[in-house]
């Protein structure tokens, strides 16, 4: 029997051998669990002014040099101008190529796109089963004002679809993020959670967790026990 797998994502201005770094912590409790953990790079090459942020020439060479300038899209402030076309494409490739994969897990920029692929697995990829378990580190769906409810969001329409939970996917949601997280804070995280649980804390199949830090995958495992125990169940479950 073949070891349970894993998809990882990566963050904006990543690349999958410095979120193999940032998610050690994780990645050795799941080899010591058996779980096989595979990085997949973002297909997006930023350039300079791509940045929602300024880098001087300096640090900017050093990020081109380390190969940290891509991202699964282009950030972009309007939700409905963003364009996951060749993010979606990538990870589907990947998960034709080398899966069936148990679950996928995700953080930020990655974590968005983990959401859609695991509510739509079985359509981009139609002999792929659901997956098992999602894990979602700092996790944020595209969002704009909702115009019948002043002061309150609602997930633009060209990606309404895309953040919608299958619930006969029967896909263990694990959401994770940071008290201090100012990148993405912690109420966009949740605002994702809750499309999954219809508002309440958690269910059966979703489980949250909050940590102090800010935008990061943390590492200590007092933190990370309880979800590497929710992935290994989900991944042994029949």
């Amino acid at each position: 029997m073949s070891a349970p797998k894993l998809l990882f994502l990566h963050g904006f201005f990543q690349n999958a051998k410095v979120f193999s770094e940032k998610s050690s912590g994780i990645r050795k409790l799941l080899k010591k669990a058996n779980v096989q953990c595979d990085y997949l790079e973002g297909p997006t090459v930023l350039e300079r002014k791509d940045l929602p942020f300024e880098l001087d020439d300096e640090k900017w060479q050093a990020a081109v040099d380390a190969q940290v300038n891509r991202s699964w899209f282009y950030h972009s402030e309007i939700s409905k101008d963003l364009d996951l076309t060749q993010a979606i494409k990538a990870v589907s490739e990947k998960i034709k190529a080398e899966g069936p994969y148990d679950g996928i897990v995700g953080f930020s920029q990655g974590a968005a796109v983990a959401a859609i692929v695991t509510n739509k697995i079985t359509e981009l990829v139609p002999d792929h089963p659901p997956f098992k378990v999602s894990l979602i580190f700092s996790g944020y769906s595209f969002t704009e004002p909702d115009p019948q409810n002043e002061g309150q969001l609602r997930i633009t329409e060209k990606f309404q679809d895309s953040f919608t939970p299958r619930p006969e996917n029967h896909t263990k949601m694990l959401f994770v993020w940071g008290a201090s997280d100012v990148a993405v804070p912690a109420t966009r995280s949740k605002y994702l959670r809750d499309k999954y649980t219809g508002g309440s804390e958690s269910s059966d199949l979703v489980k949250s967790y909050e940590h102090p830090g800010g935008h990061m995958v943390p590492n200590k495992k007092d933190i990370l026990r309880p979800i590497v125990d929710e992935i290994n169940s989900a991944v042994e479950a029949k």
